[in-house]
């Protein structure tokens, strides 16, 4: 018994030892650091994305403010020429006192 669990001890211990363990383990150094790698990528990509859409929202804010501010203008100016244009009418008592007036100086 002792010497088979002898055997099974070498037989780990050479296993453990072997260039193909060192190779496995190698490989999943590289791995790690190839995942490290793609992580860091990622978060890269990520505030880049991030700062893309930001800025997007951004313009389209201030690209409506835009149009919101030239339509607004718009409305002011209309009122305004409204306001202008408008006269007062008369009431008729004027009226009638102004053709009176007018009438009477022909006489």
């Amino acid at each position: 018994m002792d010497h088979s669990k002898s055997e099974k001890e070498n037989s780990k211990s050479e296993k453990e030892n072997s260039p193909e363990n060192n190779t496995m383990e190698d490989m999943s150094y590289d791995d790690e650091q190839l995942q490290q790698f793609l992580i860091q990528e990622s978060e890269k990509q990520k505030i880049l994305m991030d700062r893309e859409f930001k800025e997007q929202q951004e313009k389209e804010y201030q690209d409506s403010l835009n149009e919101d501010l030239i339509k607004l203008e718009k409305e002011i100016r209309s009122k305004l020429d409204e306001e202008q244009h408008k006269f007062d009418e008369p009431s008729k008592e004027e009226m009638r006192r102004v053709r009176i007036a007018r009438f009477s100086i022909k006489e």
